[in-house]
């Protein structure tokens, strides 16, 4: 039995993890515990529900759960002991420096560039998300083996090894942001080798660059940098890094001195927007051209790409004679071909993709793209097209090549570029869109980011705000891409605290990517790196959206007559009334009724979704063929209309502009109150004609609504605001339905 003692030290314990009421996973919260020394056996309990019904005043488990979820409450007793305690403290100050430390997604920060990083430093062909759980395996197998140390305020444990033989070590200390978690994830190489590490990974002395590697250097620099022409030295070094060029491998420690000693450069400093830079030229070799052949003046990145070449300059013999097969790609292309019904046993899959490398080598089909080798296998992808295989030098002992990565993606990059809604996601890799996201929201001017009738809290206001924002962006031909096309931004029309336009920012994606730029962060002009190299690439800076372009876009004219369509709204969008609005017009037919009732009694799974949508269907063919029905709706949609009407004379502001990104124009929003005068049910969106009348194209849910309006500014209205927006159907719309404003 806990003691109301005891019951505060662990809701102060609890609560500094957990700040916020809410459900949350008891296997986070026991992990959390156990961190801070409080297992369920010292605390003489055998389960957490057990424990969770003696301290009923915080906990509380919900029977649909499976006990999965628990939600934690407010204890007032607790808080005001819990204030004086946590104020002075850090969240890890409980826990910090022991051995029992659990990591897990709660309480350890780290970021998608960080983890991205470190993917290409192992040359492990991870995903961000697969390299995290490597990280947590690699922790819980140092602290296993005793080889998780802490000294100097931080924890260290060894990763891997990269492919040069130096040991990467993972590095854990306490997070010195207020807004972050407990804990901060860093890696170090460090300059240990693995013992079995051959001796010409091991660095020679600073300085000793093999001729040969001078040439290889030299050719691979001039096929993508033309002679006799500035570059930042960045652009420089991202491209040898992308390229496994690893500066360490000849003893330099920085990419100036590295790229110093190759004699073929030169550098010069200067400050460029305020910043100092580091400018390269590549100086020809004598007897060499000032340009090179390869090289055209194109927006297009410039890559060296043979389409067919002579079958000499490849691999000959058996495929698994000279390249690795790592389980991971394999593994990909097996459950591809399982997926599609396809026999995958692994012994059948090499034999074919090795036929099918001797017929391309054969053909002349097998390509160059940069240092990899690319050819198609017999296997196909939805689209039609060959599934293709690339394969990589390998730095590791034993065969030359391995398999690097499998193509199974259909790769027209265009095939979501026309729909507004996707064109973010097909212009770059953004990461998890809940990271993103909070990245954006907590540095911006803060604001309400999802709807207060929303069961989940997951910034969905934001999401579609970012989305339709970028589509406008690509219209007005304001997303800026550097010349050398190393750097992208676009204004995302939000500011932070001081007002400062917030800007998005992107590096070129690696090449088997299916976009061709990736997200690396949020920044402010001139603000920390990315800023600086914002102000460096761009002037003028890139422009937010505009949308007004004439006073009747803002300000609807109550003098003017409003045609509406009605059978548009009452048919095509049904499943946009309020369906008690809907039951009460049906009080004279008992199916109708029936039908309302079903629909609101429905789930919200597919299946669930798929037979209201049938209801719904058959709902429209009764209306349609009950003229004195459809009258009655009809007249009631009138009487609202009038209404909002009225309220617009008495007060201009209630007509609410809004953009429809799908057709690229603007429109004005009326509420549509249908059950209740006071609170409006629907928006009806009005446009105005050549002829100088309006016309009411059709009904949007509230939240669609306030996410159309929500494009051009903030909103302020007496109607539409994410606190007051309640969706009055039973089902909430998915984010399809969100995104449709046809």
């Amino acid at each position: 039995m806990l003691t109301n003692e005891k019951k505060t030290e662990l809701y102060n314990c609890i609560m500094k993890q957990f700040p916020d009421p809410g459900l949350y996973r008891v296997l986070r919260v026991g992990e959390w515990l156990v961190t801070n020394g409080y297992s369920l056996n010292r605390l003489g309990y055998g389960s957490f529900r057990e424990f969770a019904e003696d301290f009923s005043e915080m906990f509380s488990f919900q029977d649909d759960n499976n006990n999965e979820f628990i939600e934690i409450r407010r204890w007032q007793t607790g808080e005001k002991n819990m204030i004086s305690s946590i104020d002075t403290q850090h969240p890890a100050d409980s826990f910090f420096g022991s051995g029992s430390i659990i990591l897990n997604d709660d309480i350890i920060e780290m970021t998608q560039q960080s983890l991205y990083a470190l993917t290409k430093i192992l040359a492990n062909g991870y995903t961000v998300q697969q390299m995290k759980q490597e990280i947590y395996r690699k922790f819980d197998e140092a602290k296993t083996n005793g080889k998780l140390n802490f000294f100097g305020e931080r924890y260290t444990f060894p990763i891997d090894y990269c492919p040069d033989g130096l040991l990467v070590n993972g590095i854990i200390t306490k997070n010195l942001s207020p807004r972050g978690k407990s804990l901060y994830f860093a890696f170090d190489k460090t300059q240990i080798y693995r013992t079995s590490a051959p001796e010409y990974r091991k660095p020679p002395h600073a300085g000793s660059i093999p001729e040969t590697d001078k040439d290889m250097l030299y050719k691979m620099l001039t096929d993508y940098f033309p002679c006799n022409k500035q570059y930042h030295m960045a652009a420089v070094s991202k491209f040898l890094s992308d390229r496994g060029i690893d500066r360490s491998k000849y003893g330099f420690f920085k990419m100036k001195e590295f790229l110093s000693e190759l004699g073929f450069m030169k550098m010069e400093d200067t400050v460029l927007g305020g910043v100092p830079q580091v400018m390269i030229t590549i100086i020809p070799r004598n007897g060499e051209s000032d340009t090179v052949s390869t090289y055209t003046e194109s927006p297009e990145p410039v890559r060296r790409v043979t389409e067919s070449i002579d079958v000499n300059s490849v691999p000959g013999g058996r495929l698994t004679d000279f390249c690795n097969l790592p389980i991971k790609p394999m593994g990909i292309l097996e459950k591809y071909l399982h997926d599609k019904g396809m026999k995958a046993d692994f012994s059948i899959v090499v034999r074919s993709i090795s036929e099918d490398y001797d017929r391309a080598r054969a053909e002349g089909s097998v390509r160059i793209h940069d240092t990899k080798l690319i050819f198609p296998v017999r296997y196909l992808k939805e689209d039609g097209t060959r599934i293709e295989l690339t394969l990589k030098p390998s730095t590791y002992e034993g065969k030359k090549w391995f398999l690097y990565y499998v193509d199974t993606v259909p790769h027209d990059r265009n095939a979501h570029f026309n729909d507004p809604g996707r064109q973010l996601e097909s212009f770059a890799f953004l990461g998890s869109w809940s990271n993103f996201l909070t990245e954006l929201a907590a540095k911006a001017v803060d604001e309400e980011w999802d709807f207060s009738s929303a069961p989940i809290k997951n910034h969905q206001i934001l999401m579609q705000y970012i989305k339709y924002t970028f589509s406008r962006l690509m219209r007005e031909k304001k997303v800026c891409i550097s010349q050398d096309r190393q750097f992208a931004a676009f204004n995302t029309g939000l500011a932070d605290n001081h007002y400062d336009d917030i800007y998005a920012c992107f590096l070129p994606n690696d090449p088997d990517s299916g976009t061709e730029w990736k997200f690396i962060g949020f920044c402010t002009a001139a603000s920390g790196g990315l800023g600086k190299q914002l102000v460096n690439y761009f002037n003028p800076l890139p422009l937010p959206p505009s949308y007004f372009k004439r006073n009747e876009d803002l300000f609807f004219d109550h003098t003017k007559q409003l045609h509406t369509d009605f059978e548009h709204i009452i048919i095509d969008n049904i499943k946009r009334l309020p369906l008690q609005f809907l039951y009460d017009q049906f009080f004279d037919n008992a199916e109708a009724r029936q039908l309302v009732e079903d629909i609101r009694a429905c789930g919200h799974d597919r299946e669930e979704r798929e037979r209201r949508d049938e209801m719904f269907a058959r709902l429209k063919n009764i209306i349609r063929d009950n003229s004195r029905l459809f009258m009655r709706i009809q007249n009631r949609l009138k009487d609202s209309i009038e209404l909002a009407r009225k309220r617009v004379r008495w007060n201009y502001k209630t007509a609410v502009p809004s953009y429809f990104p799908k057709r690229d124009s603007m429109s004005l929003m009326l509420p549509l109150a249908l059950q209740d005068e006071s609170r409006p049910d629907v928006a009806l969106v009005v446009e105005l004609t050549r002829s100088g009348s309006y016309q009411g194209q059709t009904i949007l849910t509230l939240p669609q609504a306030y996410i159309d309006a929500r494009l051009m500014c903030r909103i302020t209205g007496d109607w539409l605001t994410p606190s007051q927006v309640v969706n009055t159907n039973s089902a909430e719309p998915d984010e399809d339905e969100l995104e449709e404003t046809e």
